[in-house]
């Protein structure tokens, strides 16, 4: 499994990335916190259209061993969910970072993701 996430930063204590193209920000788990809640076992999807504010949580994934909330880094609109993982969540586990996203969102303001990305990105 790879260990570098396509992604355009970490939140969340390094537990969750997000990449943004243009205005849609995809969202999903770092290898770190799959390790830390073991085999994805069930995840709480919101539904398309849902509208929320930064740091609202969005998904929250059950493991084997615990569970994560995952927020959103900006607010904005859910405009798809992974729903390959909703069906096997397994994907998340064994492939977070490219089959295993979990929303993608379409934001309101790019600015609210300066906190989490470095200087060059």
């Amino acid at each position: 499994m790879a260990e570098i996430a396509p992604k355009n930063g970490e939140f969340l204590d390094g537990k969750l990335w997000f990449q943004r193209k243009g205005s849609i920000v995809t969202l999903g788990l770092t290898c770190s916190a799959v390790e830390e809640l073991g085999a994805v076992e069930g995840l709480e999807f919101p539904n398309e259209g849902d509208d929320f504010d930064k740091g609202e949580i969005v998904v929250t994934v059950e493991g084997s061993q615990g569970k994560i909330d995952v927020i959103t880094p900006a607010a904005g609109l859910i405009q798809e969910v992974n729903e390959a993982a909703q069906d096997e969540p397994d994907r998340v586990t064994e492939d977070p970072l490219e089959e295993g996203w979990l929303v993608r969102l379409e934001i309101q303001d790019t600015s609210d993701l300066k906190e989490y990305v470095g200087e060059d990105d």
